[in-house]
């Protein structure tokens, strides 16, 4: 009883003693508020004791311990350091370890393709760590159906997680799925290095928890959307470049702090759909879901049972669904905390990371805070065919600091560059950064009047594809300029350089006018809804 006394006030007291408290960044338990750890950014890890696995067409020869071939699969049972080259035909490498167990994966010119469920399967592990070796191409390909093992434990992607993943190191990884999603989640999923190129029939990455990302090129080819997460989806730095998808990033909040990001969609560029969801116009706030020919397509990209033939929302035929799929696969979880720390507005560090389950628990977003929030970067959102389309899209708040924004949507129909939460108290407020949102008259929405930067909307003036449109002050500098992909009828521009009081000459295609900045929002214009070609 006396050591049990002496023991409980040392850890009690043990900092304010001496002793040093040491904790695991990336236990699931931990409940830091960081994005990415040390070995998060770790890709060039020691692997002088690590067990060595030579994939041999149907099988593997393994030179270590923690591993074993079963069926055709590569399986890993604890704690390590792998190195994985060679082919696997038709297999996994299945992660089926302690839940405490840290696993270091290194794919060094790996391939492997499996016809019936998971290239990479992590069933079980505290954390996995998927390094891309310097100067390798990888693949990870999964095939068109799943094994009846496999729906049953919900397996959506070529990459499939129960626990948390993180990809990182310099190499190249290639993943194809021709069933569902490229990369699926269920816990959290970060990226900090390589190059990776994601081909999916619905969802690029699917992520239950967050989607954390920075230093890493990503190009994603999407039937639906590119990135979607159910809670948080954080970009840092890198590339992102998503050349094809029905919505591109999606989550309840959508963060960018720095990074090239690319998006090509059909319908939203980048949407924040906590709240109600989308309504049927793509106004914010109390939103209806994706209408796709008389039936609606849910948020969390989960497909609805699709009628024979029925064709994917403006990106062709949707692969059949096999006879055995399962019944809706993972749901999302509505996050059952109180709401988190982070708000439109909040500078986020970035420098290291939670990555614990219980970290997102702590910290889990009120089903009610959505936001999207922009601080650096460069933003660039080009939708030529869309319509009821938007580029910005937060049910609630759009908060824009910093960076370059770009969005080019077709001025037909209900298209909105910027579109908000407006009639449910939500705001769209740009404070610094440089704007250019181009796209649709008929749901243009005001940018919010609190703004600390001064801002120029112009309505009902149409501009054809091909043109250009450009911003000078009274000098004749120019400040903003940018050629039109599609044709527009309402222009929004923003910049550090615009001051109240001050005269402007904007031009757009063959219509020059000047502006004399009369108020911190300056509208010229009507809510006309010319037609233009395209």
């Amino acid at each position: 009883m006396a050591l049990t006394l002496i023991i409980t006030v040392l850890f009690m007291n043990g900092e304010r003693l001496g002793i040093q408290v040491i904790t695991d960044a990336d236990a699931e338990n931990y409940a830091g508020t960081e994005h990415f750890t040390e070995n998060d950014l770790d890709g060039a890890w020691d692997t002088g004791d690590a067990t060595v696995i030579t994939l041999t067409g149907d099988g593997a020869e393994i030179s270590g311990n923690g591993a074993y071939v079963y069926d055709g699969d590569v399986v890993i049972v604890q704690t390590g350091h792998y190195v994985v080259s060679g082919e696997l035909t038709d297999g996994s490498i299945i992660v089926d370890a302690e839940d405490f167990s840290k696993v270091w994966i290194l794919l060094e010119n790996a391939s492997v393709t499996c016809s019936d469920d998971a290239a990479l399967r992590i069933n079980e592990a505290d954390k996995t760590f998927l390094t891309l070796a310097e100067g390798t191409e990888n693949h990870l390909q999964s095939g068109s159906e799943m094994s009846e093992a496999a729906l049953k434990d919900g397996t959506d992607g070529a990459i499939y997680a129960h626990d948390d993943l993180t990809i990182n190191g310099s190499g190249s990884l290639t993943v194809s799925a021709e069933y569902r999603h490229g990369i699926e989640a269920n816990d959290e999923l970060t990226i900090t290095g390589g190059t990776i190129s994601i081909t999916a029939p619905e969802d690029g990455i699917n992520v239950n928890e967050e989607f954390c990302f920075t230093n890493a090129s990503l190009v994603i080819s999407a039937g639906d959307d590119a990135i979607h997460s159910d809670k948080l989806v954080y970009v840092e730095d890198g590339t992102i470049t998503i050349e094809k998808c029905y919505e591109g990033l999606e989550a309840m909040i959508v963060e960018i702090h720095g990074g090239e990001i690319t998006i090509c969609p059909t319908d939203d560029g980048i949407n924040a759909n906590g709240g109600g969801g989308d309504n049927l116009f793509g106004m914010g706030g109390g939103m209806m879901p994706h209408m796709q020919d008389g039936f609606p397509a849910p948020e969390s990209g989960e497909m609805p049972e699709m009628p024979d033939g029925a064709p994917a929302p403006e990106s062709g035929e949707r692969p059949e669904m096999p006879d055995s799929a399962p019944e809706g696969g993972e749901m999302p979880q509505m996050p059952q905390g109180g709401p988190g720390e982070m708000a439109p507005g909040a500078q986020m560090n970035g420098e290291t990371a939670e990555d614990s389950e219980s970290a997102s628990e702590t910290e889990a977003v009120s089903p009610d805070e959505t936001y999207i929030l922009i601080t650096g970067g460069k933003v660039t959102i080009i939708n030529t065919e869309g319509s009821d389309a938007d580029g910005l899209d937060s049910n609630d708040n759009i908060t824009i600091t910093g960076g370059e924004v770009t969005i080019f949507l077709n001025g037909d129909g209900g298209n909105n560059a910027i579109d908000y939460g407006s009639e449910t108290g939500g705001t769209a407020v740009i404070d610094g950064g440089t704007v250019i949102a181009c796209g649709g008259s008929m749901m243009l929405e005001e940018i919010d009047r609190s703004s600390a930067q001064a801002v120029i909307m112009i309505n009902g003036t149409a501009a054809e594809a091909g043109g250009t449109i450009t911003l000078a002050d009274e000098d004749g500098n120019e400040l903003l300029s940018a050629e039109t992909p599609c044709g527009i009828t309402a222009v929004t521009l923003s910049c550090p350089e615009l001051q109240t009081g001050s005269t402007y000459t904007v031009t757009i295609g063959e219509e020059t006018q000047e502006i004399t900045l009369t108020e911190q929002v300056t509208t010229e214009g009507g809510m006309g809804m010319p037609t233009v070609e395209q």
